[in-house]
């Protein structure tokens, strides 16, 4: 099934979903640095590694929009899709929270403490969901093969030639799904 989102036959979505993805494991890691420490440098970053999260994970959410909406209605691959999208929406949400609540202390800091309790807590369940919307991603790519250019026949018949000490062999393979 082919992408509907792509550039020069790539699809866009699973190039752009890296970006997200190393945003929010930042922020995740810094929030624990931060909690480790108590360096103000790292509950800073978490800041901006979680707004960068929510920025590309929005942006990745438009072509991952569009090759939803062209996997066809009823069938496994659009339920892995929903699946899929319903999780990356929580994570977006929770780390938009994320990115709420510490860039709200940031501003006040050095008056108001800054306090990592709950932007933690919510960026370890964020990361959770991330996990969870990658083994769906990843199972409609292996298993119901959308965003994969497939130019086979479902069943094809080809020749395989071995060339060894002992000669030539042909070994017949059938490919199936």
């Amino acid at each position: 099934m082919y992408s509907k989102a792509k550039i020069s036959g790539h699809p866009i979505h699973p190039a752009l979903v890296a970006f997200p993805i190393a945003f929010y494991v930042g922020a995740l890691v810094s929030l624990i640095a931060f909690a480790a420490t108590r360096d103000a440098f790292w509950f800073r970053v978490a800041c901006y590694a979680s707004t960068a999260g929510v920025v590309m994970g929005a942006v990745a959410a438009i072509p991952g929009l569009i090759d939803l909406l062209s996997i066809p209605s009823g069938t496994k691959a659009r339920a892995t899709a929903y699946t899929h999208a319903l999780l990356n929406v929580v994570t977006l949400l929770l780390f938009v929270i994320v990115a709420m609540i510490t860039w709200r202390q940031w501003s006040a800091w050095p008056s108001v403490s800054l306090d990592a309790r709950l932007p933690l807590i919510l960026a370890v369940v964020g990361s959770g969901t991330l996990i969870a919307a990658g083994a769906f991603g990843w199972k409609l790519v292996q298993t119901h093969h959308v965003g994969v250019t497939d130019p086979m026949p479902l069943e094809e018949t080809h020749t395989t030639t071995l060339t060894g000490v002992g000669g030539t062999m042909r070994e017949p393979h059938v490919r199936t799904r």
